[in-house]
């Protein structure tokens, strides 16, 4: 999370794109590889670690877009961290009781990258604002 803070000043889409990478790369892995001991302990690194960079990133373009409103734009994220994580949470249920974990990795694995090529394809937008980073 140091590192993410000392990026995330410079380069705050750098940080946030690298975060929702590394989650892909870890859910990826984990579906490829995650019946090996070491490759899913650090496939699980990945991910966890990815975790709290991907909060934060967040939570600094909520509070560039919202200045002046800040309390709302951190009940906004917060609230909708929380939310991502419940729906994923149940679609990851709904389709472990269908399939099994390595399917689940895989979706969500592919979920995240497709985030990350809408977060990639943001930045070729006209008029995106130049103060959000």
């Amino acid at each position: 999370m140091t590192l993410t803070g000392a990026v995330l000043d410079r380069r705050p889409r750098t940080a946030l794109s690298t975060a929702i990478a590394t989650q892909a790369v870890g859910m990826l892995g984990l579906c490829a590889l995650g019946d090996r001991p070491v490759p899913a302990v650090l496939f699980l690194m990945l991910m966890g670690g990815a975790l709290g960079p991907v909060f934060m990133t967040t939570q600094n373009a909520m509070l560039w877009c919202a200045r002046g409103r800040t309390d709302m734009a951190l009940a906004a994220n917060s609230g909708l961290h929380n939310a991502g994580i419940a729906a994923g949470a149940a679609l990851g249920g709904l389709i472990l009781s269908l399939t099994d974990v390595r399917t689940t990795f895989l979706t969500g694995g592919l979920t995240t990258a497709a985030a990350y090529g809408v977060l990639l394809t943001e930045r070729l937008l006209p008029g995106r604002p130049a103060s959000a980073g």
